[in-house]
């Protein structure tokens, strides 16, 4: 937001420069009228071309972003939605055209999916179709999910043209502390079968060469978010 000072100070500014072209046209021609006609005339055209101006520079200053998948993976309460969602909200202050897809909320969408190994892969195939689809016209996909399988994720970054992986490789323990949903709570007590990074029959493999690795117990959210628009950002 514009303080009332910049906007004072942009306006005597150009009183100023408006004064400096009158008085040095008065000095050149000595025509008190022809000067102050110079000078409405070059305060004026200053002033309307001004807008194009800022609209170019904008263009030739604004660091530019690669319109890639955002793949954010790890366990259940590592960090993932919390960055997802303030990354989205940065690139939307910015201008970048974005969109959220978080694993949990996109269950709505696809309703078919259920919770055994087949159908969990499945439904992070629908979401990173629907990333890919996004991303390939000039959006940023930002995925959040556990996607525990690594199978799974390979064929996710096959479908899009950009695809930026993130490991969000908060520890169990630390995540398991935070259960902020209870899961691991019910998990532990037998409540939920088949409980990513609890259960034997559900492992989490981590991904062995991921574009970016954040460890939320070591970082703050913001820290994060910075880190992963820093990979976005095109190599000049």
């Amino acid at each position: 937001m514009i303080s009332t000072k910049t906007i004072f100070k942009s306006a005597t500014y150009r009183v100023y420069s408006s004064m400096v072209t009158f008085m040095t046209s008065f000095i050149l021609t000595g025509n008190l009228a022809l000067s102050a006609s110079i000078g409405i005339v070059d305060s004026s055209f200053k002033v309307f071309t001004y807008y194009f101006f800022d609209i170019i520079w904008s263009k030739l200053t604004r660091v530019k972003y690669r319109k890639s998948v955002i793949f954010l993976t790890g366990l259940s309460g590592a960090g993932k939605t919390t960055i997802a969602k303030l990354l989205f909200e940065k690139l939307q202050k910015i201008g970048e055209p974005a969109m959220m897809l978080d694993g949990d909320e996109i269950r709505e969408i696809f309703k078919t999916t259920g919770f055994d190994k087949k159908s969990r892969d499945e439904h992070v195939k629908n979401v990173g179709r629907t990333a890919a689809f996004l991303q390939r016209r000039g959006t940023i996909a930002i995925v959040s999910m556990i996607a525990p399988y690594s199978e799974i994720r390979k064929e996710c970054r096959d479908m899009a043209t950009d695809f930026t992986e993130v490991y969000v490789s908060t520890s169990l323990a630390a995540c398991e502390s935070r259960d902020v949903k209870g899961l691991y709570k019910k998990a532990r007590a037998g409540e939920i079968k088949s409980f990513t990074g609890i259960h034997s029959d559900a492992p989490y493999e981590s991904p062995v060469n991921p574009e970016l690795t954040l460890d939320t117990t070591k970082m703050t959210v913001d820290e994060c978010v910075d880190k992963i628009l820093s990979e976005l950002k095109c190599k000049r």
